[in-house]
């Protein structure tokens, strides 16, 4: 049998991080291109698409959240060489994501109730909600069956299934808006529809010979109660962060809207541009759990702390590389946006200061994410959870609340500033944590 062998070397470590990258950054450009396309149809179009796809995500991370936690068990499973159960983790995330679709179901039959959308925004609002939240469960199934491969270091066709995927919903979703005039909802249906192009490529190669003979990845299909509580255990805390996170940002988003229309604007821009640059963090906290939970498997400390300081390096980097665009070239940016129209000329200065915040707080939240992911590795997820929750709420969303509370004015540029104290707060809670090493913990 051939398996992965992954170590804490760089080379090992680009090995398994660079596709997860490149994976998290595909990903994330499908969003962003939707957001352009939508801009270019119709800026109300775009915010409408970003507030919702906030409500979405606040659903669907929820679940995401629990399927991720099947690649700890896949990770050290691999570490300690018990190949034979690799599938089966995948398997009880699958059967959880099932278990998602009614509520899904419901919160999309009834979208027209709940909604929190300013008037300008509402109708393209609630089509979009609609269509992305009844396929909400899709993208936990998509990570089930990715951490079969992500917990080995086999990160190639997690990148090949998500290029493929964003590269029909760009084509999908230009023909939906533009030549079908379907606006928001073209673009919610050709991210569905990428989605399950996404499954179909995963369970493709997951279910091919090989796989089945050495993995046993049909055969680990049964209910396995334990295995299920396990995956639960360690990824409730990530998914409820992830729900109560979401639901934050949704709710400051409509505060902001409903100060006033250019504030929305601004948030618009900048919040897609954050969920696509956000790519690094999430693909160095994917490359430095999946090592982490490898090593934990074959109970190596010294190579856990190895790799946690070539992830600060390599964290660095990227944030530089990060800052070029958003710092040195934001009118770039701008027109790429297709939005250099007059109507938000005077918008301009408030970007600019905007997209600087965003290059700080995104490389402080790669080096975050670095140790984030040791933790998660050794099912430390409730502590790391908390932690964040508690700064989060106290630091970014309790005053951005208040302030809409007291009908104050809520910026955007000081909304991103108290991001970025919240994310260095954190990052030295997290760091005192992994030095105590109470999360290392063998799981399997």
């Amino acid at each position: 049998m051939s398996h992965q062998v992954i170590d804490s070397s760089l080379k090992g470590i680009l090995k398994v991080t660079l596709p997860m990258v490149l994976s998290a950054m595909s990903a994330n450009l499908m969003y962003l291109i939707d957001r352009l396309m939508l801009a270019g149809y119709s800026v109300n179009s775009m915010t409408a698409a970003v507030i919702a796809g906030h409500f979405v995500s606040t659903f669907s991370f929820l679940f995401i959240g629990l399927a991720d936690s099947a690649e700890v068990f896949v990770g050290q499973y691999n570490g300690s060489k018990q190949y034979e159960k690799l599938a089966a983790p995948t398997w009880q995330m699958i059967y959880m994501s099932m278990f998602a679709c009614l509520p899904c179901f419901l919160i999309a039959y009834f979208s027209d109730y709940l909604n929190m959308y300013p008037s300008y925004y509402a109708k393209e609002g609630i089509e979009y909600q609609k269509i992305l939240m009844y396929f909400a469960m899709l993208p936990s199934i998509r990570v089930a069956l990715a951490a079969f491969f992500i917990g080995q270091g086999k990160t190639r066709i997690i990148a090949i299934s998500i290029v493929v995927g964003m590269l029909s919903n760009t084509f999908l979703a230009y023909f939906l808006i533009y030549e079908v005039n379907l606006g928001c909802l073209g673009a919610a249906i050709a991210t569905v529809i990428a989605e399950f192009i996404q499954i179909a490529i995963l369970a493709f190669v997951f279910f091919k010979r090989s796989n089945r003979t050495n993995y046993r990845t049909f055969q680990n299909r049964s209910f396995n109660g334990s295995l299920f509580k396990g995956c639960l255990r360690i990824g409730f805390p990530i998914s409820l962060g992830n729900f109560i996170m979401i639901f934050a940002w949704y709710i400051m988003h409509v505060a902001v809207s409903r100060t006033s229309k250019d504030e929305a604007t601004v948030f618009g821009i900048c919040s897609s541009l954050y969920v696509f640059f956000i790519f690094v963090a999430e693909g160095v906290n994917k490359g430095s759990a999946t090592i982490s939970a490898n090593m934990i498997g074959c109970r190596d400390l010294q190579s856990i702390e190895k790799t946690r300081k070539l992830f600060v390096k390599i964290s660095l980097c990227f944030g530089l590389i990060i800052a070029i665009p958003l710092v040195l070239y934001p009118e770039w940016i701008i027109k790429l946006l297709n939005m250099a129209s007059g109507d938000i000329s005077k918008l301009y200065s408030e970007i600019k200061m905007c997209l600087i915040l965003l290059a700080l707080d995104v490389t402080i939240e790669t080096l975050l994410y670095s140790i984030w992911g040791i933790l998660i590795a050794g099912g430390d997820s409730k502590y790391a959870t908390t932690v964040n929750q508690v700064c989060f709420w106290i630091i970014v969303s309790g005053p951005i609340v208040v302030l809409y509370c007291m009908e104050s004015y809520v910026s955007v540029r000081h909304l991103y500033a108290l991001v970025a104290g919240w994310l260095a707060i954190n990052q030295v809670i997290l760091y005192r944590r992994y030095k105590s090493l109470k999360w290392y913990n063998k799981l399997v």
